[in-house]
């Protein structure tokens, strides 16, 4: 009976997760302005450090998978020189559990959908959420605001980067495929100043 209640208090857990982040990871196509708009943070940063642990919610501890990544270019939102961020490292908490001990580069999908995998020693682009009031945090939408490094400089997000230039000032780029990452920067930085941010 004390596990059944157990698996009933952790499975709404992560219900109530998913919804706290409905905005930020629901599979809905996103521009790349949608994407910048959402993000409390955009930067470049390679993984040094993947950890698994918990957080307490609800009298449960869910399992979480923590990124360690050493940026290397920010271009919005800030770093806090204490606290859980220091200097030119984030850390990037989310709810998923390591498939083992020894990857360390694979989430087993425990909360009803595909969490981005990153890798240790890996660099990626990431438009990440506010962390929540528990810490957590994710990619915006999911997969579309993980961008990988490809051949040439280019970047190219989990969804091909389908829709990611839709309805922006009449552009007509390339629906799907790798792009420049200076050429992404270069638009995501505009964007940052056309919506006021930082």
């Amino acid at each position: 009976m004390k596990q059944t209640k157990s698996a009933v208090i952790f499975s709404l857990m992560i219900s109530l997760f998913i919804s706290m982040f409905a905005n930020a990871t629901m599979v809905k196509q996103m521009n790349l302005g949608e994407l910048t708009n959402n993000a409390d943070k955009i930067f470049r940063g390679t993984v040094i450090r993947v950890e698994s642990g918990t957080v307490a919610a609800g009298g449960s501890e869910l399992p979480t998978v923590k990124y360690v990544i050493q940026i290397s270019d920010l271009l919005k939102g800030n770093i806090p020189s204490s606290g859980k961020e220091v200097g030119n490292t984030v850390e990037l908490t989310m709810i998923g559990r390591l498939k083992d001990k020894t990857s360390q580069s694979a989430i087993k999908n425990i909360s009803g959908f595909k969490v981005p995998v990153l890798k240790n020693g890996s660099e990626y682009l990431l438009f990440t959420t506010t962390p929540s009031q528990l810490g957590l945090s994710m990619m915006v939408g999911v997969g579309q605001g993980t961008f990988h490094f490809v051949e040439d400089g280019k970047v190219i997000n989990e969804a091909k980067n389908a829709g990611l230039f839709r309805d922006m000032n009449n552009q007509r780029m390339a629906e799907r495929g790798a792009i420049s990452y200076s050429d992404l920067t270069d638009q995501i930085k505009d964007l940052i100043v056309k919506q006021g941010g930082n």
